[in-house]
């Protein structure tokens, strides 16, 4: 079951609060950083790539193979 945004940010900023050596009053630094960390977590979620199963590769390797070769062409001589 999935973390709900909240959750995942309220204990990631204990675990920060925690890992500083319990420090009074910086409660809504650790809470920012925790909301930053999951923001870039969640971007880094949507520009992976999705797993493709075996058969997938293949089939995206030989629909790359079937393509036509395009090469550049060179500039015209003046």
């Amino acid at each position: 079951m999935p973390v709900s945004e909240n959750d995942w940010i309220s204990k990631r900023a204990y675990t920060l609060w925690e890992n500083e050596g319990r420090p009074h009053g910086r409660d809504s630094d650790h809470w920012e950083q925790a909301k930053h960390e999951y923001s870039l977590l969640q971007n880094s979620k949507a520009t992976k790539p999705a797993h493709r199963k075996k058969a997938d590769v293949k089939l995206a390797l030989a629909a790359e193979a079937a393509k036509p070769k395009v090469r550049p062409r060179k500039a015209a001589a003046k």
